[in-house]
């Protein structure tokens, strides 16, 4: 049996929920690395995590079907690897990418509430995906003027809201220590 991913905020760091979603995978280049939703569990905890799920819902069983959702969550996520790749290349977004992202957000309206100032709000556990396609839609439409950036070395997504809009990567903490050693031992064998 998989024990389930354990979020912190690393996990966290795109500056859209949408793009955190995304990076729900231990690296995207130079190979798929390992997924971190591998389990129902695992993806109940990040949508908490995230706030996503009602306080209402027990975590458990918030999902009428639970292994349709973790289905779900990994499909949702393929959507956005199409959708933001094509924004961060400068790309033209695939119409049928798009399409999906919208299927996904037209199934879960019944599950959401939408206040006047656009924000969304699921009242159920299955309207989680309604209120990220939405996210990543609002994203796609209305991209921030910072762009969506990928890291260099791990490839998860991130806005770039740097000083000088010249981010590398998707944290310093992280692939942005392992860049600099690895520089740093190539320079000095």
């Amino acid at each position: 049996m998989t024990s389930a991913t354990v979020w912190v905020d690393d996990h966290f760091i795109a500056g859209d929920i949408a793009l955190d979603f995304a990076n729900t995978v231990y690296r995207r280049t130079p190979e798929l690395g390992a997924d971190l939703l591998n389990n129902t569990e695992a993806l109940i905890s990040w949508l908490w995590r995230a706030r996503l799920l009602p306080a209402t819902d027990d975590l458990r069983s918030g999902f009428t079907d639970p292994d349709g959702a973790l289905n779900e969550a990994r499909q949702l996520r393929a959507q956005f690897w199409t959708v933001f790749d094509a924004q961060k290349d400068g790309r033209t977004i695939r119409t049928d990418a798009l399409a999906n992202l919208l299927g996904t957000a037209r199934r879960g309206t019944g599950s959401l509430t939408v206040y006047s100032d656009g924000s969304t709000v699921p009242l159920t556990a299955d309207g989680v995906f309604a209120v990220l396609a939405l996210r990543g839609i609002t994203l796609a439409l209305n991209p921030p003027s910072q762009g969506v950036q990928a890291c260099d070395r791990c490839g998860w997504f991130f806005i770039d809201t740097s000083r000088g809009r010249r981010r590398r990567w998707c944290s310093m903490k992280t692939c942005g220590n392992q860049s600099k050693a690895a520089r740093y031992r190539a320079t000095h064998p």
